[in-house]
């Protein structure tokens, strides 16, 4: 029988809406307790039952190439807010660690479909994918928290970042804490070729391993909520339901490089925007200080070639237009306008971008 109280996660380990920030550097730390192994039917009944109602799961899942290519040998489980983490061995429960039900009758199966307990994962797409085709487990109520950061970007959104970067980069661990972290995944991906998550006994390492990887979902979830706007929230929770549609689908692909790409494409729209403003004002002071002509067609002109983020480089024109400036004697009779010709497909002399 487990003892929840051995898995109690330390106050620095929740990191979710209680997190905080002291002087630039997160207050966290490494667990000071093991998680909770389960590889009996016994096991899987008592954490079942220990389970709070309105709790949210935070989630990982490990196995050699982890898809319907490969297997799924180990689910570990954050419960939020009750600071308890378990690791399930799904190799040796098999279909019985998702059908086997707690004290109050519902099965791991029941909780991972219900779309009304949240679930948070790291990249969904290959976790959903082994569960749907190893053990017929279909996720829903999901929150990719790989999107939420994605969605947060202000800058280019072209490309999806990982997890071990996220940690390092946003949450501003202390060094000794990232530098564990990053040393146990180093680690243990070496010996991931050798299959490491099918040994048994499991070795401490792996399972510290397994707690890693959802020990700051807490804090980033809550980092990149506070970042992003309650229509880009809508957008990363539409798409992290659609991921799992898309991983639960037979013409998915696991490995497929198209997974490297955000669903939003550059997702620059706002920083056009942005600098269309920055621009504007630049416009505004030249005009107050007389140094620009006023001109309404060639106004228009560039407007539209700024909303089409497609406004030409040259910098020959650009040197031409400072020296103008300089002399307080700009005209558009100084340059051939031929030259930058605008039509509704755009400047014909700009760059591509």
């Amino acid at each position: 029988m487990v003892d929840p109280k051995q898995t109690a996660i330390p106050n620095h380990l929740i990191i979710g809406e209680t997190h905080s920030f002291k002087s630039g550097m997160a207050t966290t730390a490494t667990p000071s307790s093991s998680p909770t192994l389960i590889s009996s039917l016994p096991d899987i009944q008592a954490f079942l039952s220990s389970i709070p109602p309105s709790s949210t799961f935070y989630l990982d899942l490990e196995g050699k190439s982890l898809s319907r290519n490969g297997t799924l040998s180990l689910l570990t489980v954050l419960v939020h807010p009750a600071r308890t983490t378990w690791i399930i061995d799904v190799q040796t429960l098999g279909n019985s660690a998702f059908s086997t039900p707690g004290a109050s009758g519902k099965t791991l199966k029941a909780i991972l479909e219900d779309p009304d307990t949240p679930k948070r994962l790291w990249d969904v797409r290959n976790d959903a994918d082994a569960l749907w085709a190893h053990h017929q487990v279909r996720l829903a109520g999901v929150t990719d928290v790989q999107l939420l950061e994605n969605a947060s970007r202000v800058a280019d959104k072209t490309c999806l970042h990982g997890l071990g970067r996220c940690i390092e980069n946003d949450l501003r661990l202390k060094f000794t804490e990232l530098h564990r972290w990053l040393k146990t995944k180093k680690e243990v991906q070496a010996l991931m070729a050798n299959d490491i998550f099918s040994r048994r006994p499991l070795d401490a390492k792996t399972m510290q391993y397994c707690v890693n990887d959802v020990m700051y979902l807490p804090a980033l979830r809550n980092l990149y909520a506070k970042r992003i706007t309650s229509e880009w929230m809508g957008k990363a929770m539409e798409e992290s339901a659609r991921r799992v549609v898309e991983a639960c689908g037979p013409a998915y692909m696991p490995q497929s490089d198209k997974k490297k790409l955000g669903p939003w494409g550059s997702g620059l729209g706002r920083n056009v925007l942005e600098t269309e403003d920055q621009l504007e004002d630049e416009l505004m002071e030249a005009r107050a200080q007389d140094m620009l002509p006023v001109d309404d067609e060639f106004d228009n002109a560039m407007m539209e070639a700024r909303a089409r983020d497609m406004f030409p480089v040259d910098d020959e024109f650009d040197n031409a237009m400072m020296e103008a400036r300089a002399r307080d004697r700009l005209g558009y009779d100084d340059f051939d306008n031929d030259d930058y010709d605008f039509d509704d497909d755009g400047p014909v002399n700009s760059r591509d971008v």
